[in-house]
């Protein structure tokens, strides 16, 4: 069963939290509102997915009151999906009684009947309340202070809508049935204008029409509520109003086909044609500035022409379309995922306005050649995530920020480029690194590390070399930097080592040695722990200066490598309290200082035996030793 929540929804939650009594009484179960003094909504007969229960309904089976087990109950509310997906009587018109106070989110979803009359009591309708309805009308009783209806004559049809009480907003609208409602003579709309005097359209008004194919707007609108023509068979979209608010997900999952906006609208929101499978073309009109998140997602777009006043493009927005280019003209910013899954797109161009590249915002796409104008401040990683067919990658100058890897999974790509002036970012045996403001200059010494490299960004998906030698000086591997190099099996990581980022040299299963010459183990950094994979963990083999084993044995993350050996780094590889030279400080190095504290006869590293570094060798260092054993245990 399809469940909708509102803030009315929410509300009566909480006030039924502590509901525990059920029970039926003529047709319908009931259920008490604890906090409502003797109170009771009707609610579903059956939690089937094919509706709630109730058929072949009249107005005499409503009732205000209903007694149950000698208490008399006033029945206050329609709950929710209370008639989900029901036909209650399609020949009939249903006055809900006098007493009724709400209708929430669900509660005629789906159903259908000739015509619903409203009391006067009822106060709250949640937006999901008539949501797919497929009602031949809907009326309320004059002397309600919040709700009324309107009668509206589309062409030789009468149309009755349920609206405010000044009749100037849409509340919701009767769906479409099968057959007519031969009682009444009505039928059933293809096409609707909307009445002068209607200057917002509410959350769902429309929501799931089958038959409503055309809606003329007038220039009095100003606002379409959320969802308010979603799934229905709308194939036009035409807004005069560039002052209109449009609600997000709108027109989403409709048959729109054509889209006309005004000059002067800013924005469109989330969700506002997803999913509108037959809109093929779109321009968009001078003065917007922003398309909100999956705002033309999965449609069917194989032109897309953007204003010269476009300037952000929000995540996914037109993402999933079929169109091979696209001209951002002034964009700023392209959100993550904007573009993601475009399988056709192949060029992309602009006014050099462009700013920032958000994470995932190509992905898939089959571009030869990620587009980074000169003016480009920021690229977040993944921006060109498992473009597999990417072979060139230049970061221009103006970039100051790569916050990981831009493009894993980019299969093609064999090395990164730095466009030659850079302060910030340089390239070294095709990685990419960021610097401290010294730039590699292209055309070094084979064999030359180079100065200034300070943390290794990313190393290309598609690299073919086997060892990864990172210089001394970099400090930090960035997030996913060598995830999926699957060539590497060998890593080499320098004595200036400090952090290590999340997934750096994830879905790797080949490494076979790694190693690191930090006397301080470097730190794993983020939440997630996928650094290495479990196989690299299992079978490969951790090099570490040997002074530093035992920091390494019980670092966090370096401790799940099975086999890690102490190597000879060329400097002295004992530590203040390692006296016996094993790379482990521990209790055989306290017994060992303790017999040279007592009889000084035999031979031993004062290095290492002058624990507290006070340049005497007594029992003050015995005492510092067994505390740094104790520590460590």
């Amino acid at each position: 069963m399809k469940h909708y929540f509102t803030f009315l929804s929410v509300s009566l939650m909480a006030m039924c939290a502590l509901a525990q009594l059920q029970f039926t009484s003529g047709k319908f179960k009931y259920e008490v509102i604890e906090g409502l003094d003797n109170a009771v909504q009707i609610i579903p007969k059956s939690n089937s997915e094919s509706g709630a229960g109730y058929s072949n309904l009249f107005s005499s089976d409503f009732h205000s009151t209903v007694t149950y087990d000698g208490v008399t109950y006033n029945v206050v509310g329609i709950g929710a999906n209370a008639f989900y997906r029901c036909t209650l009587n399609d020949q009939a018109i249903l006055q809900l009684p006098e007493g009724i106070i709400f209708i929430d989110a669900g509660a005629f979803s789906y159903a259908e009947v000739g015509s619903l009359k409203m009391p006067t009591t009822l106060r709250l309708i949640a937006e999901t309340a008539f949501a797919n309805n497929k009602f031949g009308g809907m009326t309320v009783l004059a002397d309600n202070p919040y709700f009324a209806h309107l009668v509206s004559t589309q062409g030789n049809v009468t149309y009755t809508m349920l609206t405010n009480k000044e009749k100037t907003k849409i509340i919701a609208a009767p769906g479409a049935k099968p057959t007519q409602f031969s009682s009444s003579g009505t039928t059933y709309l293809t096409s609707i204008t909307i009445p002068e005097q209607i200057t917002e359209i509410g959350d769902y008004a429309f929501y799931g029409n089958p038959t409503l194919k055309t809606v003329n707007f007038h220039a009095g609108i100003t606002r379409i509520g959320m969802a308010a023509f979603y799934e229905t068979q709308l194939t036009r979209v035409n807004i005069p109003n560039p002052d209109c608010e449009i609600g997000n997900s709108c027109f989403s999952n409709s048959q729109v086909g054509s889209v006309t906006l005004p000059q002067g609208m800013k924005k469109l929101g989330r969700h506002v044609f997803f999913y509108c499978v037959n809109l093929t073309s779109l321009t968009l009109p001078e003065g917007m500035e922003e398309i909100g998140m999956m705002c033309f997602s999965s449609c069917n777009l194989t032109t897309v022409n953007l204003p010269s006043t476009m300037v952000k493009l929000d995540s996914c927005a037109l993402q999933s379309n079929p169109f091979t280019s696209i001209n951002l003209k002034n964009v700023k910013y392209i959100g993550r995922q904007a573009f993601s899954m475009c399988s056709n797109l192949t060029s992309v161009t602009s006014n050099g306005k462009l700013e920032e590249i958000d994470g995932t915002a190509f992905t898939r796409c089959p571009l030869t050649t990620a587009y980074l104008p000169e003016g480009l401040l920021t690229i977040i990683m993944n921006a060109y995530f498992r473009c597999t067919d990417l072979n060139s990658f230049t970061v221009p100058t103006t970039v100051t920020t790569i916050t990981g890897n831009p493009c894993v999974g980019a299969t093609s790509l064999r090395a990164f480029n730095v466009a030659e002036g850079s302060e910030h970012f340089a390239t070294y045996d095709g990685c990419l690194y960021a610097t401290d403001g010294n730039t590699v200059k292209p055309n070094r010494a084979e064999g030359d590390e180079p100065a200034g490299l300070t943390a290794l960004v990313g190393v290309p998906t598609g690299w073919l070399q086997s060892l990864l030698h990172v210089p001394e000086g970099v400090t930090v591997i960035a997030n996913q930097a060598a995830r999926e190099a699957t060539s590497i099996t060998e890593v080499e990581l320098p004595s200036t080592m400090s952090e290590i980022r999340p997934s750096a040299f994830s879905s790797i299963t080949g490494i076979t040695s790694v190693t690191c010459l930090a006397v301080t183990p470097p730190i794993f950094t983020g939440e997630t722990g996928n650094y290495f994979t479990d196989e690299v963990y299992q079978n490969a083999t951790l090099y570490v200066p040997m002074r530093s084993l035992r920091l390494y044995m019980d670092g966090e993350v370096w401790r799940n490598f099975q086999h890690i050996e102490g190597i000879d780094t060329g400097e002295d590889p004992h530590q203040p309290g390692d006296v016996n030279h094993d790379g482990i400080i521990a209790i055989n190095d306290a017994s060992i200082l303790i017999d040279y504290v007592l009889d000084n006869s035999n031979e031993i590293c004062t290095t290492c035996a002058d624990v507290n570094g006070d340049t005497f060798i007594n029992i003050a260092d015995v005492s510092a030793l067994i505390d740094k054993v104790l520590n460590s245990m």
